[in-house]
């Protein structure tokens, strides 16, 4: 009986956990690259790779939400062939049992190696079914490495350009305040990756876009708007940007800033934004 107890055991822990739901970052709107390849491509080769990198970036998304059905589909049809092969051997050794309290002589011994047996059999089964899953996920998993090793950015280079960016040296407070209205009047508006209208902004689309209605022109791009004067924290006033190498979002006041979120939304602020080189605080106004 212990054989089959032990077997049942080892059973059980070779049962695989389910693979949980994946979490991705939804991807920008890559729909807007094309026109905006068309014009870059006049000017600087790397417009056209644009709509080459969005093309790679999806179809690994695509790749990688297949991959994760496809292991799923296999970890789950493990799953439940484990437990059948549980249930099995239980069933099978039940009417062995007997024989363990029969007075007969030899009977005893013979029902310990016909369970013996039964276990060593369902087991060496079980981990048949195991390894077999393991060979199934490996080129799965070699899959997942090639997408993580790929990059699609190639040799691709922002079209040269010098901006240049007129900062009234003379503007009152007010025009942050009212830099701020602006953006706080756009809160639940969608992300949509280029946008600059109250269609949909993107990050550095909504600062441009709300500094504009308070009278300031700013860059287009995030890493671009670190104009005017850098600040300290303790220094911060409605209006300031937070700017990283790739985000940027505006001061609101009471510790919070509003942001091009998907959608527009106010949160603590932070220095930090998934790994990205925070360029500090900013006032447009100098």
């Amino acid at each position: 009986m212990r054989e089959i107890i032990t077997a049942l055991s080892r059973i059980a822990e070779l049962e695989p956990a389910s693979l949980s739901p994946l979490a991705l970052d939804r991807l920008p709107d890559f729909a807007t690259a094309a026109p905006l390849a068309h014009v870059l491509a006049n000017e600087a080769p790397g417009g056209l790779r644009l709509i080459e990198a969005a093309a790679g970036v999806s179809a690994d998304r695509e790749l990688i939400d297949t991959i994760a059905a496809t292991a799923g589909g296999l970890i789950e049809g493990t799953r439940g062939d484990l437990v059948s092969l549980a249930l099995d051997l239980g069933q099978q050794a039940l009417p062995l049992l007997p024989g363990l309290l029969s007075p007969v002589p030899g009977v005893r011994a013979a029902t310990l190696t016909q369970l013996e047996q039964l276990a060593q059999s369902f087991l060496g089964a079980a981990l048949a079914r195991s390894d077999g899953l393991m060979t199934s996920l490996d080129p799965l998993a070699d899959d997942l490495d090639r997408i993580a090793t790929t990059s699609h950015a190639g040799d691709f280079t922002a079209a040269s350009f010098e901006e240049t960016t007129e900062v009234p040296n003379d503007v009152s407070g007010g025009s942050g305040e009212a830099a701020v209205a602006a953006a706080m009047s756009a809160l639940g508006t969608p992300y949509v990756w280029g946008g600059t209208s109250t269609a949909g902004f993107d990050c550095s689309g909504l600062t441009q876009w709300a500094w504009r209605q308070a009278g300031v022109e700013l860059p287009r791009l995030a890493e671009h708007q670190t104009v005017g004067r850098q600040v300290s924290a303790d220094q911060l006033q409605p209006g300031d940007l937070a700017v990283w190498d790739g985000h940027v979002a505006m001061y609101a006041g009471n510790g919070q800033m509003v942001e091009a979120g998907d959608p527009v939304q106010t949160n603590p602020v932070r220095t930090t934004n998934i790994g990205m080189p925070f360029k500090g605080f900013w006032r447009p106004t100098g």
